[in-house]
C-alpha cells in the first residue's frame, strides 16, 4: 500500500483570481501552510507506526525543518521533489485543484492500492486495512440534488452529466484501487471545470471550486464502489487549519 500527500508554496494571488476568494483568510501564507501541514503529517506518522509517507514537495529543506519540530520517526518520511512539475502550472492555472488532481493521478501506483491524505488532517487512530477493491473518503456529505444552487455544483452535473442523483463524500482522504479509472474521473473535471456557473453562484466565480472531487464521486457511483468512510479515525480541519497545529501539540519537542 502506498501513502502520499503534496506540499508546495500556492499562489495565493492566482486562487483569488480563479474563484477562491477565501484564499488568504484560510491559508493566511506559505509557512503557515507548512506548519499545518507538518503538524497533520506527523499525527500520520505517529497514530500510523507501520506505514510509510511519501511526501511530495516543492520545498523538502523547508518542509524537513518543520517536521523536525515533532518528535515522531523521521524515517518513515520519503520526501520527494516535486518542485519542478510545480513549476510547469505557471500562470496557465485556470482550476486550482487541478495541481492536486494531476498529482494523485501521476503518484498513485498502478499496481498497489494507494492512499491520498490531504496537509489539513489529524490522525486520531491507526487507519484500517482498505478493501483493495474499494474506495476509502474522509465522510459523506450530500447527494448532488440536495446541495445549494448557488455553489454551482447543481449545474456542472446537469449540463455535464445529465445526473443530479449521486453521492458526495469529502475526499480529504482518498483511497483508490490500482486500477482505479483515474483518466474517466479527471475528462469528467475537465468537462466540469469549462462550465461557468457566473449565472448562479454568489461568490464572483466561473468555476465551480470542488470539480475534482465531484468527478470522482460521479466514477464511484458509476461503477459502484463500495465506500469505506474514515472520519471515525481522522479528523479534517478543512475550514480551521489551524487546528491542526493546535491538535498536534502532543508530539512536539
Amino acid at each position: 500500500m502506498k501513502y502520499i500527500a503534496l506540499n508546495y508554496s500556492y499562489d495565493l494571488n492566482k486562487m483569488v483570481d480563479i474563484g477562491r476568494k477565501w484564499a488568504f483568510d484560510i491559508y493566511k501564507n506559505d509557512d503557515f501552510i507548512c506548519d499545518y501541514s507538518a503538524a497533520s503529517y506527523a499525527t500520520f506518522i505517529d497514530k500510523n507506526p507501520t506505514k510509510l509517507l511519501y511526501l511530495y514537495c516543492d520545498n523538502i529543506e523547508k518542509m524537513k525543518s518543520k517536521m523536525n519540530h515533532y518528535n515522531i520517526d523521521q524515517d518513515r518520511i520519503i520526501y520527494i521533489d516535486y518542485s519542478d512539475v510545480i513549476r510547469q502550472y505557471g500562470n496557465d492555472l485556470s482550476y486550482s485543484f487541478t495541481v492536486l488532481n494531476d498529482f494523485i493521478n501521476n503518484a498513485k501506483s498502478d499496481k498497489e492500492y494507494t492512499i491520498k491524505i490531504d496537509n489539513d488532517l489529524i490522525f486520531k487512530e491507526e487507519l484500517p486495512e482498505p478493501d483493495p477493491n474499494s474506495i476509502m473518503v474522509w465522510k459523506y456529505e450530500r447527494i448532488v440534488k440536495n446541495g445549494d444552487v448557488r455553489w454551482g455544483e447543481i449545474k456542472i452535473c446537469n449540463e455535464v452529466l445529465n445526473d443530479l442523483d449521486f453521492k458526495i463524500y469529502n475526499l480529504g482522504l482518498f483511497g483508490l484501487p490500482h486500477d482505479y479509472q483515474k483518466h474517466e474521473a479527471k475528462e469528467i473535471m475537465d468537462k466540469m471545470i469549462s462550465v461557468d456557473i457566473s449565472d448562479v453562484t454568489d461568490v464572483d466565480s466561473k468555476i465551480y471550486h470542488c470539480c475534482e472531487q465531484t468527478a470522482n464521486n460521479y466514477v464511484f457511483h458509476k461503477y459502484g464502489y463500495n465506500i469505506i468512510e474514515t472520519y471515525q479515525y481522522v479528523d479534517h480541519n478543512f475550514d480551521n487549519k489551524g487546528k491542526c497545529i493546535t491538535d498536534a501539540k502532543y508530539l512536539k519537542k
